[in-house]
């Protein structure tokens, strides 16, 4: 029986190599790491410059590498010359290398045998083995193990070990090198590398953001006198040991990080001195009980599918590890930390894909994501301002200070669907969080302000007797200056309500606060076939009809990539579900009949070419009753990361499907409205016919329930103090604290 808590790279291959190391990032939340090698590959320098310019990235082709080193602290940011701030990517200190007889272990040159590396996701720790046969004649036993601490967030752990069955001279090097790049731009004003003690390497550089970062790595071996050599960016420690005849060599390394960021200022040399006495397995066992709590809360169980229940942990996974926890001042990027494609800017994706897995799971850590956006309130005015209106205007792609980072204009320019997502997900906290009291805070000042752009936003077409929202891009970027696009008008009509309903709490007339209801309730939903059709945006029936044969002949690429973007925005193509991600939104508000009509027109046109799509059709596909669509996009969906194959997570994990992915299972599969669409907590479950059950635990509106599904029953534990409201298919009860109801559908629920 296979490891469902396990990732596994089998063999390797530099053709699947950046794929691993994006798969296998490992992070605390505060630091993260890829899973880039600790001996790293010969002939495959990090200090390449090149000049990388905004594109599509969905079609972008990146420079060829066998291997991209990548460590991160969320919010480090620095000013690009074509791309304005971007995450920096900092300088990588895992290097540990065995050398025996002159030869350096080397994935790609050496010989080697028994290769296997697995990304353990109960306890986000990382391990190698591999046998290596060295030229001279020896076999050596290799085990690399590290972990990111959750307990000590600034702190990587490493091990090496090494065993022979004859006595064996191995040099070891533990390197620190600083000469790393981000999307080919050198972002340090200043590196300084020092010896520190007998065993230790610091790094003090300064980035052109102004900040300063501190890095301190120690290495540990039995009897170990280390040399210190450096260079101008990288500096190593140096040691000649010996493995004992049938015995094992340990070398431990660690590293701590602080920079002038921090929350809580540390020095690293006083972490590292903290934990000095402290044994590897004693720091791995308080990493995994916080890792251990955090599964309890989180943990989606499907039995009857071993490759389903993988790839749900790996999303899992990916989600905890990305958030940083207590720090409102960052969200989570597009690449979850864990590469350079997406800048480490955020998008919409924080209140629509990633925000509702933390609310129903752990809201305080919901909340520093709703949280970023009210602290960026400044310069979202700032930016309203820059366009000419009065209020808040949120940008597309958001660096840790708000600014807009997006210099292509078609989407900084009309992607204002955002504004009002922004919105949506601070009142989704409060419902699901059950407070309406954040709503009369701070987030107040949000609501009223973008309420106040969107005014001013909206036009009056004389001859028309509705308001119109004109030159906007919906959630499908292939329709670029559409009018009246619906999932927007939807949005924003839902923003100006809600401000219309707390403006008082902050100042707001109520001549305003009536405006605000007034306007918003005029804007319309366009429609044709008589009314049943929900049309995306005004004239888009009316666009040529794709020739998806003659134009997009090669179906392992992008449709974006094989045709100009001329004839994207005059077709009817859609890069990703639009007027269905609305419904997947609003479900309540659109008939089954309604929702089937746009499933049927909108799908033949949709391209799928963005990561987001899958997700949204397979929740709808689910709603509809259509299992085995349901079931495709499923497979599309988490497949993303784990095809190394094709590429997978080489760039970055794609993060907003991770989130995506708990979404389909929770929304899609057990069928669960969330707070923004049922009052109660309300279920219609209906599984694969791949799965035997499925079973997790959610927070529901403060109350922590567990639920369990098979395919004959449903099964719901209030865990919380209170009573709770449960309505399954057509059956509803209340739950009394502490008990357990089990519903065999349609049969009537028995109290356990």
């Amino acid at each position: 029986m296979s490891d469902t808590w396990s990732l596994v790279e089998p063999a390797f291959s530099v053709n699947t190599a950046r794929a691993y190391e994006g798969l296998f990032t490992q992070g605390s939340g505060y630091l993260q790491i890829r899973g880039s090698l600790e001996e790293h590959l010969s002939d495959c320098p990090q200090d390449v410059t090149y000049t990388r310019m905004p594109t599509n990235v969905t079609s972008e082709k990146f420079p060829e590498s066998k291997a991209k080193w990548g460590t991160y602290i969320p919010g480090l940011f620095g000013k690009h010359p074509f791309l304005c701030w971007e995450m920096l990517n900092l300088p990588s200190f895992i290097g540990l290398r065995p050398i025996v007889d002159g030869e350096a272990l080397d994935m790609e040159h050496s010989r080697v045998d028994g290769y296997t590396r697995t990304l353990d996701l109960r306890t986000a720790t990382l391990r190698r083995t591999v046998t290596w046969q060295t030229r001279s004649g020896a076999a050596i036993a290799v085990t690399f193990e590290r972990f990111v601490s959750a307990h000590h967030p600034g702190v990587c752990v490493q091990r090496m070990t090494l065993a022979c069955v004859q006595e064996q001279a191995v040099t070891v090097q533990a390197s620190l090198d600083t000469d790393v790049r981000t999307n080919g731009y050198d972002h340090f004003t200043a590196v300084t590398l020092q010896a520190a003690g007998e065993d230790g390497i610091t790094c003090h550089l300064e980035t052109d953001g102004g900040d300063t970062v501190q890095m301190l790595t120690r290495v540990c071996a039995p009897s170990a006198s280390w040399r210190y050599e450096a260079g101008a960016r990288a500096a190593q420690r140096v040691a000649e040991l010996r493995i004992p005849a049938g015995g094992t060599l340990i070398v431990e390394k660690r590293t701590a990080v602080a920079t002038s960021r921090d929350l809580q200022p540390s020095d690293p040399a006083a972490v590292l001195a903290g934990i000095a006495t402290s044994r590897y397995e004693d720091l791995h066992a308080e990493h995994a009980a916080m890792w251990a709590a955090r599964w309890e809360s989180a943990d989606v169980q499907i039995e009857g599918d071993e490759a389903s229940q993988r790839a749900m942990r790996c999303s899992l996974y990916h989600l905890l590890r990305a958030h940083v926890p207590g720090d409102s001042r960052v969200a989570i990027d597009a690449k979850g930390y864990a590469g350079d494609a997406y800048w480490g800017h955020f998008f919409w994706d924080t209140e629509i894909y990633l925000l509702p897995f933390f609310l129903y799971t752990d809201p305080e850590r919901a909340r520093t994501l709703v949280d970023f956006r009210v602290q960026a309130l400044p310069e979202a005015k700032q930016i309203a301002a820059r366009f000419g209106y009065d209020g808040a205007r949120y940008p597309w792609q958001s660096d840790h200070a708000g600014r807009e980072c997006c210099l292509l204009w078609q989407y900084s320019d009309h992607e204002v669907h955002v504004t009002a997502d922004v919105a949506y997900g601070l009142v989704h906290f409060a419902q699901a969080t059950d407070d309406p009291r954040y709503l009369f805070g701070p987030a107040a000042h949000v609501l009223v302000e973008t309420a106040r752009y969107w005014m001013q936003r909206i036009d009056w077409v004389p001859g028309q007797p509705h308001p119109s929202l004109l030159g906007v891009m919906g959630p499908d970027e292939y329709s670029p200056i559409s009018h009246n696009n619906s999932y927007t008008n939807r949005l924003v009509r839902f923003a100006l309500a809600k401000a219309s309903e707390v403006g008082w709490q902050v100042g707001a007339s109520a001549e305003e606060c009536a405006a605000f209801a007034l306007t918003g309730a005029a804007l319309p939903t366009p429609r044709a076939q008589e009314g049943k059709l929900v049309l995306q945006c005004e004239g888009f029936d009316a666009l040529a009809e794709p020739n998806f044969a003659d134009m997009w002949r090669d179906r392992t690429k992008t449709f974006a990539a094989q045709v100009s973007q001329e004839r994207l925005y005059r077709t009817k193509c859609l890069k990703q579900a639009d007027v269905l991600m609305l419904m997947m939104l609003f479900p309540q508000e659109f008939t089954d009949a309604e929702v089937r009509c746009a499933w049927e027109y909108y799908l033949p046109y949709t391209t799928h070419d963005s990561s987001l799509s899958a997700g949204a059709h397979a929740v709808i596909a689910c709603r509809l009753g259509l299992l085995d669509d349901a079931w495709a996009f499923w497979l599309h969906s988490t497949g993303l990361d784990l095809d190394v194959t094709h590429g997978g997570a080489a760039e970055g994990i794609h993060i907003a499907s991770c989130g995506v992915n708990w979404q389909i299972a929770i929304y899609g599969f057990a069928g669960m409205a969330s707070a923004m669409a049922a009052e109660h907590l309300t279920l219609r479950p209906q599984l694969p016919a791949q799965w035997s059950r499925l079973s997790f635990p959610i927070l529901w509106k403060g109350c922590p329930v567990h639920i369990d599904i098979s395919q004959e029953a449903c099964t719901v534990t209030n865990r919380g103090e209170q009573e709770l409201s449960v309505q399954v298919d057509e059956q509803h009860v209340v739950i009394p604290a502490g008990e357990t109801v089990s519903m065999v559908m349609p049969v009537m629920a028995h109290v356990l």
